[in-house]
């Protein structure tokens, strides 16, 4: 049996993981295609900000070119990036690459920024 992945951060120092299953449980059915851009976003970026443990969640900050309701919620149960007003629309630099083939994603820890960018095939 496959191991579940699981995005772990912090909340004062404790650490608190979070399963896919989780972030459907909390945004419910309607947008599960978004929930899964922004686990798979959140599965890349978190070890990048925080290489020693995880990252502080209140401390996150998110940039995205996809604001829809299943990322906005997923992004909001993992980092309360939301609520503490560190989640925009539109990311540092360009949202899309000329040939709209790119969408990049920023997040960002404790003044360390990263541009994440996801390539559709074709």
């Amino acid at each position: 049996m496959a191991a579940v992945a699981r995005l772990e951060v912090a909340e004062l120092g404790t650490p608190i993981t979070v399963s896919f299953d989780d972030l459907m449980k909390y945004h419910g059915p309607n947008a599960p295609g978004g929930v899964a851009h922004a686990f798979k976003v959140l599965e890349r970026a978190l070890p990048l900000l925080d290489p020693e443990g995880p990252a502080e969640r209140r401390e996150v900050e998110i940039a995205t070119a996809h604001g829809g309701p299943g990322v906005r919620d997923a992004f909001e149960m993992v980092t309360r990036a939301v609520t503490g007003g560190r989640y925009g629309r539109g990311a540092p630099g360009r949202a899309r690459a000329r040939d709209d083939r790119s969408v990049a994603r920023g997040v960002g820890h404790r003044g360390l920024r990263r541009r994440l960018t996801h390539r559709r095939d074709g």
